[in-house]
């Protein structure tokens, strides 16, 4: 090959690399237009808005927003793709938000803009998204009061700047490295300030260079010496810089070409004429969902015998492909059609059934998950005390509320912002190991949809990617149906699960990467002996003080009042706070050491019954 024509090849590769600058510039005036307006717009407006900036054809414009994932088509204009992200959580949907916009954001912007795609008033959102933003490490407060991501800055919590390196660009080490090593071997003094040597390395590299990447060449060039937040914030206020979304720091003189190049792909786009985006906007108009429609939807639900999302539905229905650009709009229509058609009922975010699939008795509790109280009214055997009369170490497990069961939901506690949206944990526990079930608790309410009592989800294992049909009720707060799972993943009481959201609504990914809880985790051969004495008990009608005490016998140094709690809990359904009752209140029963969280049995104080002193602690 010969010398021209490399030079050539370089040239070619050089320009296309600057022409996807400049795209991502005007993508970033584009978003930002949209941002500050709060609707969508056509590409007409758009181009009108940007001509005193830049003069494009709106043919142009459309084909940017055609292919670019951050933007949307909305009826017959341009939106915001993350508007229409009604599937993601609330903090999914700010992770969203941010990463989109791709530079730090003020807070009333965010607040804005997850009115619009939870479609809740601007006011619902004034306290809740401040705590979300305070108490994430993943978000991160600019000293000028805007927000952005973490990861978008330097993380130099070590001091050895291979590890340093590795502890921000390991998953793109080898794509990072090159560009690094390049930067490392200029020289600069490393007396000037960093802003000086920001703009210095990238008028030497003639490209935009991303924040995290100057900064870690800066502070490696000066041996450490660098605050990233303040170096941030620095370059922000510098003139001679300009930021573009990621975030990526190019300086100003740089619009020029941005502006030239901007200006010739717009030429070149207008003589276009059989690509998808070159058609007009008015020609689609909205998507109308028919009688016919509707009719056809009932069929196929009829045929498929189950509960269907409107994403198949509508590819069923209207002959759309989740690739087509009105996909989205389709589904959304045909969501507001089903939603106000008496015949079908709405069991999810977007899931629909007929009335004669909702199954029977999901909004009862079984009686095997139900609290068992054998003890008659006068004995006062296996009394409950008040927090005052236990133990400081009993009092935060009784309202622990990770292992919250049926009787529980009032000893627990805890507030919205406690309630994660984007990941649950769940503790297996052996009654709804053995029933099927999962207890859908205080903390998970805001996880779920609340669209309808009765929700028809899917959950895809990670591992096997196989799909499990469940019903989850918040009449009797049970997931129903999941003892397939269990059993195709041969789980046993104590495994800890965890799921988060679907690629689509009311689908989520459940997972056991081999985790067992410390506490409640009951092997094979303990079950045996432990069901052996649940048949004993209900024969002879044990009170619970007398099954701790056959469960303690067994464990000479004692074990910790979760792994009681829970061996009690095979023998006999037991709410947490009568056996820490009655650990706070027999004299058979003590800490070892004092103060721990490990009880003992000592068969021979049986005889010395309750601690006089817990008697005034008794709940009436």
């Amino acid at each position: 090959m010969s010398a021209t024509s490399t030079a050539k090849k370089s040239k070619k590769k050089t320009d296309k690399q600057r022409a996807s600058y400049a795209v991502r510039y005007l993508e970033d005036m584009i978003f930002e237009i949209m941002l500050n307006s709060g609707l969508p717009a056509k590409s007409r407006e758009l181009a009108a808005a940007l001509e005193s900036t830049v003069k494009l054809h709106p043919k142009f414009i459309r084909k940017v927003l055609y292919e670019s994932p951050r933007f949307v088509m909305e009826e017959t204009r341009w939106n915001l793709s993350l508007r229409v992200a009604s599937h993601l959580t609330f903090e999914g949907s700010i992770e969203h938000t941010l990463a989109d916009y791709g530079k730090p954001m003020p807070s009333q912007a965010i607040q804005n803009e997850m009115a619009m795609i939870h479609r809740r008033s601007v006011e619902f959102f004034d306290d809740l998204l401040l705590e979300m933003l305070t108490t994430r490490e993943k978000y991160w407060q600019a000293p000028d009061g805007t927000w952005g991501l973490r990861n978008w800055i330097l993380d130099t919590t070590e001091s050895d700047p291979e590890q340093v390196f590795l502890r921000n660009f390991f998953l793109e080490a080898a794509e990072v490295r090159p560009v690094v090593d390049t930067l490392l071997k200029t020289r600069m003094s490393a007396d000037q300030p960093p802003v000086e040597m920001a703009v210095k390395l990238i008028r030497k590299v003639g490209e935009p260079i991303s924040n995290k990447i100057l900064s870690y060449v800066i502070w490696a060039l000066r041996d450490g010496d660098l605050d990233p937040e303040q170096f941030f914030q620095t370059c922000r206020e510098d003139d001679r810089l300009l930021m573009l979304s990621g975030p990526l720091w190019a300086v100003d003189e740089f619009r020029s070409a941005y502006h030239d190049d901007l200006k010739r792909l717009s030429r070149r786009a207008e003589k276009e004429t059989d690509a998808e985006w070159a058609e007009e906007e008015e020609a689609e108009g909205p998507v109308v969902v028919s009688p016919s429609d509707l009719d056809e939807v009932m069929k196929l639900l009829r045929r498929r015998k189950r509960p269907q999302p409107a994403t198949a539905l509508a590819e069923m229905v209207f002959g759309t492909s989740p690739s087509s650009r009105r996909f989205r709009e389709s589904v959304d229509a045909l969501v507001a059609g089903l939603s106000l058609d008496t015949r079908f009922v709405r069991v999810g975010h977007q899931t629909f059934a007929l009335p004669g699939m909702m199954p029977k008795g999901l909004d009862k509790v079984p009686d095997a998950l139900l609290p068992v109280t054998v003890t008659a009214e006068d004995d006062d055997t296996d009394a409950e005390l008040e927090d005052e009369g236990l133990e400081p170490v009993l009092v935060s497990w009784v309202h622990d509320p990770r292992y919250e069961d049926f009787g529980e939901e009032s000893e627990i506690e805890i507030g919205p912002e406690q309630q994660p949206t984007d990941e649950l944990r769940h503790v297996l526990l052996y009654d709804h190991w053995r029933a099927g079930t999962l207890k859908v608790r205080v903390c998970d309410r805001r996880f779920f949809p609340s669209e309808s009592n009765l929700i028809c989800a899917t959950l895809v294992d990670k591992e096997t990617e196989k799909r499990y049909p469940v019903w989850l009720s918040y009449t009797s707060s049970l997931l129903w149906e999941i003892g397939d799972w269990y059993q195709a993943r041969d789980l046993t009481p104590g495994a800890v699960i965890t799921i988060v959201p679907g690629e689509t609504p009311d689908e989520y990914v459940i997972s056991h990467d081999g985790e067992m809880d410390p506490y409640v985790t009951i092997d094979e051969d303990r079950l045996k002996v432990l069901t052996k004495l649940h048949r004993e008990a209900a024969k002879k009608k044990l009170s619970v003080f007398e099954i701790m005490q056959r469960v303690l016998a067994d464990y000479e140094n004692g074990i910790p009042f979760m792994k009681l709690w829970a061996e009690v809990n095979v023998v006999r359904r037991t709410r947490r706070r009568v056996v820490a009752s009655n650990l706070a209140s027999y004299h058979c029963f003590s800490q070892r050491p004092a103060n721990s969280d490990i009880w003992v049995f000592d068969e021979r104080k049986v005889t010395q019954g309750r601690k006089k002193t817990k008697r005034r602690f008794v709940r009436m």
